[in-house]
């Protein structure tokens, strides 16, 4: 990237910022209500509402198999993603591309489909879910902001029917640019144009984390720290695109640097890296193998904090 271009981005994202600091001294608040940030994948229940009985549309709830039996959005399809796996050597990766041929066959999807993905909130399995599909080489993957929460807010009904589709072949068509294997995060450790960024909580990035899940605690060396939650309400959907662009400046994770995002084992990375996706970063990667794997390579260099975190 040209020096030039690197000025222009910093230019408009310092213009952005300082427009929507300045915004609220400008007359009155807005009494409208939030809306989800714009994107085309990025949808909300108003639009789900008008195309539920669209023909290229799969609607597909990514909760457990039982909440989805409590009631769901009316012909969306249950679908598994808790546990794909989760390794980027090469025998890893081509487990994980038999797993998304298998699970996503299921769907019917044949590639003309738009596929919108939904959970409680806008949360981690349906941006995980999203993520996956958008690495297996299909980009008509949508999110629905605001889950099923959202849509029962809207007092849109509910179904306690089980829908299926008929089976398709699924072809993974693998996209590189979007996930880092561990071998490539190594190579980018420290590196200047680079951003590691560690979305997991303050006590796993400083190595204090006792949940024993993998082989030793630690963070990558050289990784930013913030949180996945901060750049999410208290209903855990997406703040106002001013607010996420405030936050990840202060973090000094800004979009003339390539990013990758990285958590215990993908979940909480992907919904990060929809942010950024969202605000339009041009060089993003998840690390959907994350600390789990990394941890379990002993030849790498983990760090971790030396001083106790406060109480």
């Amino acid at each position: 990237m040209s020096q030039r271009n690197l000025f222009f981005i910093r230019a408009v994202w310092w213009a952005v910022l300082a427009f929507g600091a300045a915004a609220p001294l400008c007359g009155e608040p807005d009494p409208r209500p939030y809306k989800a940030p714009k994107s085309e994948w990025l949808t909300d229940v108003t639009w789900l509402k008008e195309h539920l009985k669209d023909k290229d549309l799969i609607v597909v709830d990514t909760r457990s198999q039982k909440d989805y039996s409590q009631g769901h959005v009316p012909g969306a399809i249950w679908l598994d993603v808790s546990d794909f796996p989760a390794r980027t050597n090469e025998s890893g990766l081509q487990e994980l591309k038999k797993e998304l041929e298998k699970r996503f066959s299921l769907l019917g999807v044949t590639g003309t489909e738009k596929v919108l993905f939904y959970e409680e909130t806008t949360g981690l399995r349906a941006t995980r879910a999203l993520w996956l599909l958008t690495y297996a080489g299909n980009s008509n993957g949508k999110l629905l902001h605001g889950g099923l929460a959202a849509w029962r807010g809207a007092q849109y009904p509910l179904s306690w029917e089980r829908t299926f589709r008929q089976s398709q072949p699924f072809v993974v068509r693998e996209t590189p640019e979007v996930l880092a294997s561990t071998d490539y995060v190594a190579r980018r450790v420290k590196n200047p144009e680079c951003i590691i960024l560690d979305v997991r909580s303050r006590e796993e990035y400083a190595g204090r984390d006792s949940s024993k899940h993998c082989a030793r605690n630690g963070r990558i060396p050289g990784a930013v720290w913030l949180e996945w939650k901060e750049l999410l309400d208290d209903t855990l959907n997406f703040k106002p695109v001013a607010d996420l662009q405030k936050r990840l400046y202060e973090a000094g994770v800004t979009p003339d640097k390539e990013i990758i995002t990285y958590c215990h084992q993908g979940n909480r990375s992907s919904n990060t890296y929809l942010v950024l996706r969202l605000l339009g970063y041009p060089r993003i990667k998840n690390y959907v193998g994350s600390w789990h794997e990394w941890a379990s390579r002993l030849d790498l260099p983990a760090d971790k904090d030396e001083i106790p975190l406060n109480p």
